[in-house]
Formats: structure tokens, sequence, C-alpha cells
């Protein structure tokens, strides 16, 4: 990418400097000028995953465990962590975790079909965690009056995650009956 420095001069006879880039184009001359993820997942780069849990008790959790192992060569960057719940819910991220009896894994999708790009991640639900440093605490506001169909919540929004690290989302269902709650992550793979 070409870039050039330019200097403006304001009204103020201050200097501001202006950065010239390069617009991203496809062949058909469409260029990119919305959010860096539409463009890794056009890359074959960007991945999904979601677990939907059915039923799950007044005061029980769930958990999804995220990882980028060691020796997996990307960093990852998180861009969304949705939980969405039927009921009111508690939700918990943990970092510095510890998998004590591995759970379900989960596969990761490639959102670009024509790419063949597998995920490095490990991802899973259900297991038995040690959990480490507590991040994030928020709710879920579920159902009631205007959202009788249930509540969502974006609980991350920028991660950077090198290898070795992982979370924890726990949500805790706090509706005073069962409930049906689910939880999706957004992210793209980046080469060190």
């Amino acid at each position: 990418m070409a870039e050039s420095l330019i200097l403006l001069m304001s009204t103020s006879h201050t200097f501001i400097p202006f950065v010239e880039r390069a617009i991203l184009q496809f062949l058909d001359g469409t260029q990119i000028m919305n959010p860096r993820f539409e463009y890794m997942v056009y890359e074959g780069i960007g991945f999904s995953v979601s677990h939907r849990f059915e039923g799950v008790a007044d005061d029980a959790s769930v958990d999804v465990y995220f990882e980028n192992p060691v020796g997996s060569g990307k960093k990852i960057y998180i861009i969304e962590i949705e939980v969405i719940s039927l009921g009111q819910a508690y939700i918990d991220i943990y970092r510095g975790n510890t998998v004590t009896a591995s759970g379900t894994a989960i596969t990761p999708v490639n959102l670009n079909f024509e790419k063949a790009t597998v995920s490095v991640c490990n991802v899973e639900h259900s297991g038995t965690y040690a959990t480490g440093t507590l991040t994030l605490s928020a709710v879920c506001p579920g159902g009631s009056k205007k959202q009788a169909c249930g509540g969502q919540a974006s609980v991350g929004e920028v991660v950077v995650m090198p290898e070795g690290f992982n979370f924890l989302i726990r949500v805790t269902n706090k509706s005073g009956g069962n409930t049906d709650m689910s939880i999706r992550l957004l992210w793209w793979e980046e080469s060190l």
C-alpha cells in the first residue's frame, strides 16, 4: 500500500498531517468502505461459532470456552460476543482459565463458503473449568413486557488474543424458571 505524507496548512498556520491511503477494491470495481471484518471474511479468515442451550434451569450456568492454543501461529481478533436469553441472565467472562474436564467441541465455521481455511481456535461448551480472572460482569435483560420474547447482550467488541490465551463465557439463568440461551462469537485470524 503506497502511503505519502502531505502537509496541509489550516487557517491558523499550523500544519496538519494527512496520510493518503490506497482504497481496497474488488475486481468488479466495488470499493471496500466498511469495517475491516468484511474484508477478512472475503479473504477467508473470518469465523463464527455458536451454541444454543435449551431448558437451562433457574440459577444454573452454561459455559463456552474459547482458546487460541500455544503454537497456533495466529493472532485472534474477536469483534463480537453475543449472548441471547429468553429469560434474565448474568453474564461473566473470565481470562486465564484451566480446563479440568473437556466439554463438547464446537466447530467454528468459515464465513466465506469459497474458502477451506480452518480456524486454529479450540471452542467447547459444558466442560469443567477452574476460572481465572473475572474481566466482565454484565446482565442480559431477558423477556418481560415489550421484550416478551427475550433479550440480547453484546458483551465483547474488540479483543486481541495472542497465542496461549483463553477466555470463558459463563451465563447464569436468573429468570426464576427454565429458559433457553445462546452464545455466538465472531472473529478473524491473522498470521504472526
